[in-house]
């Protein structure tokens, strides 16, 4: 799309050209081929650091058990509320 900046997964702003896939993802050169690589607007979830909570949520989904408060590797009240 002409005047949006477009970025890698790795930040990257990328300058080259693109193409529309049928899902509607963006990614890089003209036509589709093993090299291309998806491209994302600056602000899309993709882009974004997954916080605590997005971990937690992750981690429920998947069936994982949660550690219990004071566990080594629990997260502390202060993580919590600052993630809040």
């Amino acid at each position: 799309m002409k005047g949006i900046p477009h970025f890698t997964k790795n930040k990257e702003e990328w300058k080259g050209a693109t193409h529309k896939m049928d899902d509607g993802s963006l990614h890089t050169g003209k036509t589709h081929n093993k090299d291309s690589k998806k491209l994302f607007h600056k602000g899309d979830s993709a882009l974004r650091k997954r916080g605590l909570w997005d971990n937690i949520h992750a981690k429920r989904k998947r069936g994982g058990k949660m550690r219990k408060k004071g566990d080594p590797g629990a997260p502390t009240e202060k993580a919590i509320r600052d993630s809040q």
